[in-house]
């Protein structure tokens, strides 16, 4: 396609030479490019001949040029020639109505406006240049336009338009201000309403909105103060409700970011609460750890915290508790605890750090002294010199120092009396507690010396009973009555103070028994063959003559108990006997309930099962019989037939059939069912109303 291209017509007639045409204006690339693709589209829908840049015609249906006709060359130049026009007419209506739209919409700006003399300046003037400023839509912009125009009289012929203008100057500066207002800023919004000069109509809408944004920020800010007191008495379930009522609120900053800060606030609280909860347990709870745990978790808790003043009681009495251990493990002399508590309570922010500082330097003395050398309690006395007469527990320090410059004595003693017992016999031991004797009452190590003393008394003792013991397991060797007290004598020998008098009775005892059952055994024997020939009662007598407390007490006990049994089975058989001869109902069923209290343990035993059985399946005879004069009897006797018998099935069929017969089932007719049915149908309805 060609640029810039000229629809030309030498004699500006159509070949045909019956439609004459205008010389068509040289077209624009843009116009020219509409009009090719009309020409072009035009070409291909109707198979014409297209007008070639060299004037040319050619047909799309061939390849090779054809000569036009005069009458179809002149129809297709007007019809192109009408085309273009229209183009043009529509580019040219376009821009007209363009650039008339802008010339319209291009107002003079403010550089005309910064050029007029105030003093003879026409109120159009000062009207047209007000708006202009109040396009700005800044607070200034506003004012300065309604100051502007305020300066024409009141009666001049423009100043409904002009009160109009300046009411929506002024409404436009209260909608800053609203901004500011839902923004969070009072003050600012408040000083922007206040900017309006007062003696415009405006001043009422002034003042109603600044007792309205006045009233919406006293009643958020008391709901969100109500928040923070139920806050800090954990009222959670409260604060939460007073909470929700901040998003009802018609301010943007209160029901939005106040709103979340305070649900926040809640959510912080009740961690917070929860944590010295915990914290509050593990104080009461008294263990070391626990509470350390929580000082640390009452530690925590910041100073704009709501529970910030819980957490200080927390401290408070972490502190008292930590006091009063301390004291403890300094009057116990507990150095490894008293350590421990240095290295995890915070003295900074329980404000003693100082005493923990003194707590730490005497238990690391005290630590030095427990491994109780001579070198190591010196150390001890080096490290408690360190607190001054200034220090809380200077006195304390100096008891200790005392104390330990006494126990180096004490040590010495203790290492010669150990160099002393190394013999391992009487004259060591006996050296080594003369040296430790040594040490005074009122010293340090004046106990254990006392218990190292009677260890070595008792090693002492040892020696000397080992021989007595092992003489008297000798004198048992021939395992009669008469060795055995010989034995017995002998060991008798070893004193209570001995370490080895626990093995010596353990011996005595074993002997002791073996006598008491050569002795006793006859006994048993004897009442043991009685009770076989069941002769219980002599067989009791003979092994109660058994003392308590001998060898064979236990076992003798044992045999009258089973035989006590045995006379008992013995009387329930009788009694049941007796009671069964009687024939009677009542009088079977009680002997089936006597016979049942024969323990299974005893030789009776075997005659219960088949007497409970006969017993009553005679009373399911009886009652078959009282049966026939007597349904009610029958039944009577028939329940009376204990269960677990041969004869409670059978009874209780026939109680099932008796029963049945006494008390038949009535058949009723249609009609007196029917009957029956409506009485009882009223009866229900009488009772429901």
């Amino acid at each position: 396609m060609t640029t810039n291209r000229e629809f030309k017509n030498v004699d500006n007639k159509s070949p045909g030479g019956n439609y004459p045409l205008s010389k068509e204006p040289v077209l624009t690339k843009g116009s020219q490019d509409v009009n090719d693709k009309f020409v072009s589209l035009e070409a291909d829908n109707m198979s014409l001949p297209v007008t070639t840049p060299d004037n040319s015609l050619t047909n799309p249906q061939s390849n090779s040029p054809k000569p036009m006709t005069t009458e179809s060359s002149a129809q297709i130049s007007w019809w192109q020639t009408w085309q273009i026009w229209a183009i043009v007419l529509v580019i040219l209506s376009g821009g007209i109505g363009y650039g008339a739209t802008s010339m319209l919409l291009r107002l003079p700006q403010t550089k005309t406006c910064s050029n007029v003399f105030w003093p003879v300046a026409s109120a159009a003037v000062r009207i047209y240049c007000a708006q202009n400023l109040a396009e700005q839509k800044t607070v200034d912009d506003y004012l300065s336009a309604i100051a502007l125009v305020e300066k024409l009289p009141d009666n001049h012929p423009l100043r409904s338009e002009i009160n109009r203008n300046v009411e929506k100057w002024a409404t436009g500066i209260l909608d800053i201000g609203e901004t500011k207002f839902q923004e969070g800023n009072l003050e600012a919004a408040i000083a922007i309403a206040q900017e309006i000069p007062e003696n415009l109509e405006a001043q009422k809408i002034v003042d109603s909105k600044i007792d309205n944004w006045q009233t919406v920020w006293t009643k958020a800010e008391g709901n969100y103060n109500r928040v923070e007191e139920l806050l800090r008495a954990a009222k959670w379930n409260e604060a939460f409700s007073a909470a929700v009522r901040l998003a009802d609120v018609r301010n943007s900053y209160w029901s939005t970011t106040k709103y979340q800060e305070a649900i926040d606030n809640i959510n912080i609280a009740q961690e917070e609460s929860a944590t010295l909860d915990k914290a509050v347990t593990q104080l009461e709870e008294g263990s070391l750890d626990n509470l350390f745990a929580a000082i640390k978790k009452a530690e925590a808790i910041s100073e704009d915290s709501y529970a910030y003043a819980e957490a200080q009681d927390i401290l408070a009495q972490g502190k008292n508790r930590i006091f009063a251990l301390a004291d403890e493990y300094l009057t116990k002399q507990n150095w490894s605890k008293l350590l421990n508590i240095t290295y995890n309570v915070p003295g900074e922010t329980l404000g003693i750090a100082e005493l923990v500082q003194e707590w730490k330097i005497l238990a690391n003395a005290g630590t030095s002294a427990e491994l109780g050398s001579v070198l190591n309690l010196e150390d001890a006395i080096s490290e408690a010199a360190e607190l001054t007469p200034e220090a809380s527990l200077y006195a304390q320090a100096q008891q200790l120092m005392a104390r330990w410059t006494l126990e180096i004595e004490d040590v010495k003693h203790f290492d010669r009396a150990s160099e002393l017992a190394q013999g391992a016999n009487i004259t060591s031991y006996r050296a080594a507690i003369a040296e430790l004797k040594l040490i005074p009452n009122g010293n340090p190590r004046h106990q254990e010396a006392q218990k190292q003393i009677n260890q070595w008394r008792g090693e002492i003792q040892i020696i000397e009973d080992r021989p007595i013991i092992a003489r008297a397991r000798e004198l048992a060797a021939p395992s009669n009555v008469t060795a055995w007290r010989r034995a017995i004598a002998e060991i008798n020998l070893v004193s209570s103070s001995s370490p080895l008098y626990r093995e010596a009775r353990k011996y005595a005892s074993r002997w002791q028994s073996s006598i008491e059952r050569v002795e006793d055994q006859p006994i048993l024997d004897q009442a043991i063959s009685l009770a076989n020939l069941k002769n219980y009662d002599e067989a009791i007598q003979t092994a109660r003559q058994i003392r308590s407390g001998r060898a064979l007490s236990s076992q003798a006990q044992k045999k009258i108990a089973l035989w006590q049994q045995e006379i008992k089975a013995r009387e329930y058989l009788r009694q049941a006997f007796k009671l069964a001869d009687q024939r009677t109902p009542d009088a079977l069923a009680q002997a089936i309930r006597t016979i049942r209290q024969i323990p299974s343990s005893t030789s009776s035993y075997y005659q219960v099962t088949p007497n409970v059985n006969d017993w009553s399946t005679e009373m399911v005879v009886l009652a078959e019989r009282a049966s026939y004069y007597s349904l009610e009897e029958a039944i009577a006797i028939a329940r009376k037939i204990p269960s677990g018998t041969t004869g409670y099935s059978n009874a209780q069929s026939l109680i099932k059939t008796w029963d049945e017969k006494l008390n038949p089932t009535p058949v009723l007719d249609k009609k007196a069912k029917s009957v029956l049915d409506l009485k009882l149908e009223k009866t229900t309805n009488k009772s429901e109303n």
